[in-house]
């Protein structure tokens, strides 16, 4: 039996944009070979039915979408969690540290994965924590490639202070998420929690933007320069195969 055209449609745009988080009608004409007036008539259904929402004319995934997952948000991101896990054991055998994948959660930051160290002398976080989105090494990642409308939402609702180094300062922080836009890694110099350091690094997509942030919390007298950089180095190269991974993965789907 054949299958519906137009479902058939819906259902490359619906994993298109799970994939890439925002997108617009004329990405989508040009990466799935949809022409601009069908495309047109399925996103303009699928925003009324409340499966996709529009900002900006960006296309997301809308609330109705979210009714047929289960209720933890981790589940939405399963594959991500697969791809990704085996290389956080890999980082955390090879420096005997905690690595941890994060994602950002609308105003929050939250872990979907993290394997501790096995050093009696560790940082150890719960893989339920939720995070700040100003401070933190993966936080201020995350928040760093959104449109200037959401990020002005985020700081509005105001920059608790955490500890003496913590950026609550608006400008400040602006600041520090360009030059982190730039050269796609983050610190955290204890502006989370008192003695405590952090480098992120970003899980990119194929259009280049972050979807998801490894980073790796350490006492701060364990985290020197030479270190940090020993660590980001490896992570860099753990997040390019984990890029490639999903890239693959995703492939398989369209298909």
């Amino acid at each position: 039996m054949e299958l519906v055209p137009a479902l058939e449609k819906m259902d490359k745009i619906l994993i298109y944009i799970y994939f890439n988080r925002e997108v617009s009608q004329v990405e989508i004409v040009k990466n799935l070979n949809i022409s601009r007036a069908t495309a047109f008539r399925i996103l303009h259904t699928l925003v009324e039915l409340n499966y996709l929402s529009i900002t900006n004319k960006k296309y997301s995934l809308g609330d109705k979408f979210y009714l047929f997952l289960k209720n933890d948000i981790k589940d939405n991101f399963v594959l991500l969690k697969e791809v990704t896990y085996p290389y956080l054991e890999k980082l955390s055998l090879k420096f005997k540290e905690t690595f941890k994948l994060s994602i950002l959660d609308n105003d929050k930051v939250r872990t979907l994965c993290l394997v501790e160290s096995s050093d009696l002398n560790k940082v150890s976080f719960s893989d339920k924590a939720i995070y700040p989105i100003h401070a933190g090494a993966a936080s201020k990642l995350l928040i760093c490639q959104l449109p200037e409308y959401k990020l002005k939402l985020l700081i509005d609702n105001g920059l608790p202070k955490y500890t003496k180094n913590t950026i609550t300062d608006p400008e400040v922080l602006r600041k520090e998420l360009n030059k982190i836009r730039y050269s796609r890694i983050s610190f955290d110099n204890m502006e989370h929690s008192e003695n405590i350091k952090a480098v992120a690094i970003p899980i990119l997509d194929k259009n280049n933007r972050i979807v998801a942030a490894i980073s790796c919390p350490c006492f701060s007298e364990k985290l020197n320069e030479e270190r940090e950089n020993e660590i980001a180095k490896e992570m860099k190269k753990y997040a390019e195969k984990i890029r490639e991974k999903l890239y693959l993965a995703e492939d398989i789907l369209r298909k």
